[in-house]
């Protein structure tokens, strides 16, 4: 047993003391109070054990589960010790077995709510209340004034009928359960368990009618069955699948109540009472046990469509108040920096309150994504997102991964976190990229314009002009670069390509000055050969616009200076031609010539 791990241990150790207890029960039957003790609370330890070891997602359910054990383990000690002595069945052994029908019910609305095993439980719920109102319809009207009753008094009958009734449900919902999680041996063996409680039922109730339940017989056996199959399905691993989010992404349930389904729950819920008013009218009440019981089934069942309406509603309202009020914000967005934040704020309020999540909205590695074409939004295992972000997000299982036109929004958070508010923020996603497409179209147009009026206002300048993006090349020209340099530059031509190799130099100097200086109009001069061969002095002013939402580039203006250096060669020529020192020089070199 050492080789063993610890879920394995349990389940070997449960295993052997089912079997020692069932032995007790079949061999020793003067000791079946006992027996009947030590498999109940052996089936609920299992439970816990289970629960501890497994770690469920949702342990409340099979908490109830456990509680019911522990209730019908109570029923069967109880009549274990009175019953032999007593005439009829101790009444407070009935009342621990009728205790574990809301607590088994419980159990299972914790493992049919929306993100567990099944992803819409509205048509499980009107299936189960329209079939309490037919049961109910055939033991009134049917069964009841037919059957021969032989020693069990009709409140009696009505009472085993009433237990016939809720194992009736409790099979109904663990069989759906075994059949939406196909394969599953932790759903089939509660299905398993609970058809063991409706025959162990059906075999008591026809053994009392024919001179009361012996040790050791067919109920006996079905009850066995019953506490070992639930013990084993909470100690097997696949039980933490139960509660666990469904596998598709994308939830297709209804998302509110329809009429067809309301008309018969209402139905469901009003033929209980209708059928004790008519047995009250007609000559007395027979079945009064049945009657609350199949009463209290459908009251639940309606409580629960209600409150799985009524939750899914104030969810959409919720999420559709944030998605609004994001979309009121993405339409005032003025670059990516606001739609980034928009986008966060409303992630925030689309998860469920309290969620841990991390967002990160990406516009720069788009590019390095290795999930194939990105057309929708989507849950990828953490690992799959680039590794920039994987470190950031490692502390989540999955990620939720949306397009957003020239960016990525990744969410990290609970997969069934991820998994409630996939669709809203696959919206969200769709707004923010609609807002980046209008603010770069925005942009564009902005900057078509700017340049047609640079264009406009330089168009009879002598001096040049030219806009040069991020990466150097020169994005407009105005048309005076042909009378200064002589050349017209090529499309997409650099300022390093438009000037001759031995000029570079300086250029470039210029250019990285420009750049690393904090204020705008870095100023210098120039040299440049023309393609004629003379040279041209300009004067150069570079000013920083990267940051200006309509220039988007640095701005270069050059001045053609040469005139006015030749001009200021030929006065101060003339000023020192003027001077006395000039004259007395030339005077000195005739006389001497």
């Amino acid at each position: 047993m050492s080789r063993l791990g610890r879920p394995q241990q349990f389940a070997l150790g449960y295993a052997v003391l089912m079997a020692a207890f069932g032995a007790v029960l079949f061999a020793a039957p003067q000791f079946d109070s006992l027996a009947w003790a030590g498999i109940g609370l052996g089936s609920a330890a299992a439970v816990v054990a289970g629960i501890g070891t497994v770690r469920p997602e949702r342990p409340v359910a099979w908490w109830a589960l456990a509680a019911a054990l522990v209730a019908m383990t109570a029923g069967d000690f109880v009549y274990g010790l009175v019953a032999p002595a007593a005439p009829e069945p101790p009444a407070l052994a009935g009342l621990c077995y009728l205790l574990m029908f809301p607590v088994v019910a419980a159990g299972l609305i914790g493992l049919t709510r929306a993100g567990g095993a099944l992803d819409d439980r509205s048509r499980l719920v009107d299936l189960l209340a329209l079939g309490c109102a037919a049961l109910l319809a055939a033991w009134v009207f049917v069964g009841s004034p037919r059957l021969e009753r032989g020693g069990m008094s009709a409140v009696d009958w009505s009472l085993q009928a009433a237990y016939t009734l809720g194992d009736v449900v409790v099979l109904v919902v663990t069989v759906r359960l075994a059949t939406a999680r196909r394969g599953n041996p932790s759903a089939i063996l509660l299905a398993v368990g609970a058809l063991g409680m409706l025959v162990g039922d059906a075999a008591y109730g026809s053994a009392q009618a024919h001179g009361g339940l012996q040790p050791g017989g067919p109920a006996d056996v079905a009850y066995v069955v019953l506490y070992t199959a639930w013990g084993a399905a909470a100690l097997h691993p696949s039980m933490a699948r139960l509660t666990a989010p469904a596998k598709s992404p994308l939830r297709r349930g209804r998302e509110s109540v329809h009429g067809l389904g309301m008309v018969v729950l209402l139905v469901s819920v009003a033929f209980a009472p209708l059928v004790l008013l008519a047995e009250a009218l007609t000559g007395g009440v027979h079945d009064g046990p049945v009657i609350a019981v199949a009463f209290g089934i459908t009251l639940a069942l309606l409580v629960v469509r209600l409150s799985d309406a009524i939750g899914k509603h104030a969810s959409a309202l919720r999420r559709e108040r944030a998605l609004r009020e994001a979309g009121t914000v993405l339409v005032g967005a003025t670059d990516s920096g606001a739609v980034a934040d928009a986008v966060r704020s409303a992630v925030r309020t689309l998860l469920p309150g309290g969620a841990t999540h991390d967002i990160v909205v990406d516009f720069s590695l788009t590019d390095l994504l290795p999930l194939g074409e990105l057309s929708a939004a989507r849950i990828v295992p953490v690992g799959d997102i680039p590794p920039l972000w994987d470190k950031r997000l490692a502390a989540f299982g999955h990620v939720i991964v949306c397009p957003l036109d020239a960016g990525v929004l990744y969410l990290g958070g609970d997969r069934r976190d991820l998994l409630t508010a996939l669709d809203a923020v696959s919206v969200l996603a769709g707004q923010a990229a609609l807002a980046l497409a209008r603010i770069s179209l925005t942009e564009v147009a902005s900057r078509r314009d700017s340049d047609a009026y640079l264009r406009a206002v330089t168009s009879h300048s002598n001096d040049v002009v030219l806009v040069l993006d991020d990466d150097e090349r020169i994005r407009y020209t105005s048309p005076s670069v042909a009378d200064v340099l002589g050349i017209w530059p090529t499309p997409f031509a650099t300022l390093r390509e438009i000037v001759r190799p031995d000029d570079r130099e300086q250029v470039m100097r210029t250019l990285a000055r420009a750049r690393a200086e904090d204020h705008d109009g870095t100023r210098d001069r120039w040299s440049l050969s023309r393609p004629d061969g003379t040279r041209v002095l300009v004067e150069v002013v570079f000013r920083d616009l990267r940051d200006d939402r309509l220039v988007r580039g640095m701005v270069v203006t050059l001045r053609d200076v040469t005139g006015q250096r030749r001009a200021e060669h030929e006065l101060l020529r003339r000023t020192l031609a003027d001077s006395p020192r000039a004259q007395n020089r030339d005077s000195s070199a005739r006389k001497f010539n």
